[in-house]
């Protein structure tokens, strides 16, 4: 129980979305604990055990997977982090199973084979050779300035660039354009 609301979460219910605080202890807010107490988590918190209570009859890494590709949607988000009060997707089991359910067979087996397609081991020669550029960063956490751009040539695989020079960056990053390299024969 958070030592701000004192059990009291009527009195702290503003009723016009503006939320209900933040509970320091718990590094999270008021509103995340009570999705925890429903069962609906982040990801990274939802064991198997959650899902095998839901219904579910696949693996973990299949759920990750589904919700990877957003055919799993969270059903609500909180805040979480300490003091950065970070924006953290919650999921529920229940959510996952209903979907799933009204997919037919077919529909069933295709996302089982694109999971299955995604897990196998790529080799250095899959992907295509992309470049472009990314932002660098500078400054603090509460003020950061970008301090220019870095030029790059890399490898596309899935939705991240392998960098030639190494590290990886997401292709759908927010601060990241590329391009498609033309190989000539």
């Amino acid at each position: 129980m958070s030592r701000y609301n004192d059990g009291f979460r009527g009195y702290d219910n503003y009723g016009d979305g503006r939320g209900n605080g933040y509970d320091h202890d718990a590094g999270m807010s008021v509103n995340a604990l009570d999705a925890y107490s429903r069962g609906t988590k982040p990801l990274s918190r939802i064991p198997i055990s959650d899902l095998k209570e839901a219904g579910w009859r696949h693996t973990k890494a299949f759920a990750k997977f589904l919700a990877s590709e957003g055919f799993w949607h969270c059903s609500e988000w909180h805040h979480s982090g300490g003091e950065w009060f970070n924006r953290v997707s919650f999921y529920s089991p229940g959510d996952l199973v209903s979907e799933w359910l009204e997919l037919d067979d077919a529909g069933k087996e295709n996302w089982k084979v694109r999971h299955a397609e995604s897990r196998k081991p790529s080799s250095e020669s899959d992907g295509r050779r992309v470049e472009g550029s990314y932002t660098l960063w500078g400054g603090s956490r509460r003020r950061p300035r970008r301090i220019g751009k870095e030029v790059f040539v890399g490898t596309l695989k899935g939705n991240w660039i392998h960098v030639s020079g190494g590290g990886r960056k997401k292709a759908s990053g927010a601060h990241i354009s590329w391009h498609f390299v033309e190989e000539s024969n």
